[in-house]
């Protein structure tokens, strides 16, 4: 495995409670990454693995601004080359403390922004707070600014009421140069699987394998990106480990990888979700809805199955 990437989950907590959310983020949720922690992974894989960029998101990383610094003055050190951030502007209440704050994380080493921007966030964070973080973010002059929204079909005539108040939100931003818009669709996992009942339902179960999350890339193989959160989990999807960076070292988690050892990886490989959807029957699962793709599918028989395989199926709260 050669890793390029590295995004710290640097929290989960987060002033939002976003319907989409693959994490089940929110105010509730409690602990962030040690300082120490962070310094040792990007260490060990800098030293063992071509690292190209670093991305920090959660949850909320704003909630923890002065720890954000100090994670991203460690990767300017080290040299990594791309040092990200992904947050939703809740911060921004005015333009001063917009170009304040994202001054102090380019003088730390950030390079690039992502701002979250739709109607799942708007439920939570006035669009004022983002015009001024878009604005700062022009402003203060980073290499990349993305404003990423998410809708829940491709469909330019939807009319559920998420896809509705995005295309809302959007039109109330100013478009400016040297910022890219993108437009995703949710994973229906975490929260978001409950957002399944807006879209139509496959007429069948979903054969055929599945990719890795856009921002992993690679494959289940050799997977180009890590996530690791707070608790140390190291992971290529959202709820699904293949080690704990805490409890041993990053390069031995990474080293000791093996696909087909792996009890769910190694069937969603082979099979797709539909192999652990007949484990999950063989166990006592009983099939209650339909599945909007092959990621709702997968999430909605990992849950089951967690009480099996809750060593791999974790972190616990995304469940």
């Amino acid at each position: 495995m050669q890793v390029k990437s590295i995004d710290f989950l640097l929290t989960f907590k987060c002033p939002a409670k976003c319907k989409h959310c693959s994490y089940k983020a929110g105010p509730e949720r409690i602990g962030y990454m040690k300082l120490k922690d962070a310094k040792r992974y990007l260490k060990e894989l800098k030293d063992a693995h071509p690292i190209q960029s670093l991305t920090v998101h959660g949850g909320e990383p704003f909630l923890y601004f002065e720890r954000l610094k100090q994670i991203f003055r460690e990767a300017k050190k080290l040299e990594i080359p791309r040092r990200g951030v992904i947050t939703n502007s809740y911060w921004a209440k005015t333009k001063a403390i917009a170009k304040r704050k994202l001054a102090e994380l380019k003088k730390a080493g950030l390079t690039r922004i992502t701002l979250s921007v739709d109607g799942f966030h708007q439920e939570y964070i006035p669009v004022q707070n983002v015009k001024n973080s878009v604005e700062a973010a022009v402003n203060v002059g980073f290499e990349k600014i993305w404003v990423d929204s998410y809708f829940l079909t491709s469909n330019s005539d939807s009319d559920n009421p998420y896809d509705i108040s995005t295309k809302k939100v959007l039109e109330n931003l100013d478009i400016l140069d040297n910022v890219e818009f993108s437009e995703y669709q949710p994973r229906f996992v975490g929260r978001a699987a409950e957002l399944a009942k807006y879209v139509k339902p496959k007429a069948e179960v979903l054969n055929g394998k599945c990719q890795l999350p856009f921002w992993i890339g690679g494959d289940l193989r050799n997977p180009e990106t890590i996530e690791i959160d707070f608790e140390g989990n190291v992971m290529l999807c959202p709820g699904i480990s293949i080690g704990n960076a805490r409890k041993q070292s990053l390069t031995q988690v990474l080293h000791n990888y093996d696909l087909l050892e792996h009890p769910i990886l190694s069937v969603i490989e082979k099979e797709g979700p539909i192999g652990l959807l007949r484990i999950a029957t063989r166990k006592g699962f009983k099939q209650k809805q339909k599945y909007v793709d092959k990621c709702h599918l997968c999430y909605i028989t990992r849950r089951f199955l967690r009480r099996y395989y809750a060593q791999y199926l974790t972190p616990a709260d995304c469940y």
